[in-house]
């Protein structure tokens, strides 16, 4: 805004005032002796005038000051407005970075999540790998991907993730019932830690779930011989299995397998096992590796009956409507992830596994 302020006056109006007031003065004195009437007349109406004339000048100030005012009021008007202007911008600006923060900050998060939700989906796959199929290479996989977990978790809850895996290290593989229940326990208290990290402190009163039917009901049906009883039938398997060796039928594994075949059995592949079945039968007789070791099973669904026949003439192991029992290949070379190559070059695993196969046929049959 200018500093410098207008008079109310300009010079020339002050000079132009003053004369008139003087005029004014001088022929109202020269006059006002002759007593005329006419000469008062005139001084009235000279009076008039300079009142007329002092009040212009007046208000030509007047709106002059208020020109000003108004010249001034207009500028700080416009000043206000630039400064509004450049406030909301920079209130605008600012609004927009703190979006673009948040913005980056919740795709950090979700991507963030998304690698923890992953590390955890292959820790629970190596776990249920595990024990499932307890051999060595998933032992491996498992302790890796137990280790992968410090990368997303505080230490206290990967030594909370360590404890529970070490604890279904040590227990799985013995087969029995205090197996399962302790299976069952720790992986109540892994969900439990996953729970936590993922979706923050559980509900209280949600977080304790009892087990005690759970466990009775999966592992009440079942029944296994004690480690000595195994030992036992593992050197009866033995003493069999070095008889058939000697024996001069034993069949090629690529003609037994057309045998069954032309008898309606179906033989399916799966990675280191195989599964017979029946056109029209709910039965099924496997070979596959549990607990790291091969086994011969035979299943009829939903049929306790079944599964205790066959425990009953052959030992083993039962639960509902499956018996298994382990096999001794693998003390005849049959390695983990072998058990389809060594079948029709292997003669005494051969033996062992067609021996298996043609008792439960004469049962199931």
């Amino acid at each position: 805004m200018n500093g410098d302020t207008k008079p109310l006056f300009s010079k020339t109006w002050w000079i132009v005032f003053c004369i008139s007031i003087l005029a004014i003065a001088f022929i109202t004195v020269s006059l006002i002796d002759s007593r005329d009437l006419p000469v008062t007349i005139i001084g009235a109406v000279l009076g008039v005038v300079m009142t007329v004339f002092a009040s212009f000048i007046l208000l030509k100030g007047q709106s002059e000051q208020q020109a000003e005012l108004a010249n001034k009021q207009s500028r700080l008007q416009a000043d206000l407005t630039e400064k509004q202007t450049e406030l909301q911008g920079r209130l605008q600006l600012d609004l927009a970075k703190r979006q673009n923060d948040i913005e980056q900050k919740r795709q950090k998060d979700t991507a963030v999540f998304q690698e923890k939700l992953t590390t955890y989906n292959n820790f629970l796959k190596a776990l249920c790998s595990y024990v499932t199929d307890s051999t060595e290479t998933n032992k491996k996989v498992l302790i890796f991907h137990t280790m992968a977990i410090q990368m997303h978790a505080a230490p206290n809850t990967v030594q909370s993730f360590i404890d529970n895996v070490s604890k279904i290290i040590e227990v799985t593989g013995k087969g029995d019932k205090k197996e399962i229940e302790a299976l069952v326990i720790t992986l109540q208290k892994i969900s439990q830690i996953f729970q936590n990290e993922l979706y923050g402190k559980p509900n209280h009163e949600d977080s304790h779930i009892d087990l005690t039917a759970f466990i009775k009901t999966i592992a009440g049906g079942q029944v296994e011989p004690s480690d000595k009883e195994k030992e036992l039938e593992i050197e009866e398997d033995r003493r069999e299995d070095e008889a058939s060796i000697g024996d001069e039928t034993l069949i090629s594994w690529e003609r037994k397998i057309k045998n069954l075949e032309s008898e309606g059995w179906l033989l399916t592949y799966g990675n280191d096992s195989f599964v017979l079945k029946p056109d029209n039968s709910p039965v099924q007789i496997s070979v596959y590796r549990k607990k790291g070791k091969y086994v011969v099973e035979a299943t009829k669904e939903g049929d306790s009956d079944f599964s205790q026949n066959l425990k009953d003439n052959f030992k083993g192991s039962r639960r509902y409507g499956t018996w298994w029992r382990e096999l001794p290949i693998s003390n005849y070379g049959v390695k983990d992830g072998t058990l389809l190559e060594q079948l029709p070059i292997n003669d005494k695993a051969r033996a062992s596994v067609i021996k298996w196969i043609d008792k439960l046929l004469d049962i199931i049959m």
